[in-house]
């Protein structure tokens, strides 16, 4: 079974993220931490402004690099990558919110 095969059955099931997405999931995991380390730097991140902001650049820049690289194939108007994009999103809320909150909040006040 293909991932958009799998995407489909979350949608009529509705039931866990299949494996090849929870391993892609990884990757995504690997965005964030490398966008963290190399691009937003604590000399850069007060220009954003609060700690939800850089959440939100952060989000969306490691969301479009995943794009590109493993999910090209699906139509971004689709249900189906809204789905992943959802999941996406609240993958990230959950594991590096408060984190990167955190992170801008003792780099650069409040």
């Amino acid at each position: 079974m293909n991932l958009k095969e799998q995407i489909r059955r979350i949608l009529r099931e509705e039931t866990k993220i299949p494996y090849s997405l929870r391993r892609r999931f990884h990757y995504l995991d690997n965005e964030v931490e490398e966008n963290m380390k190399y691009i937003y730097t604590p000399n850069t991140i007060c220009r954003f402004g609060s700690g939800e902001k850089l959440l939100e650049v952060i989000t969306e820049k490691a969301i479009g690099s995943m794009y590109f690289t493993y999910f090209k194939y699906v139509d971004d108007f689709t249900k189906d990558w809204e789905i992943i994009y959802e999941l996406m999103v609240n993958h990230i809320n959950d594991k590096y919110g408060e984190e990167i909150k955190k992170y801008y909040h003792m780099n650069c006040g409040n």
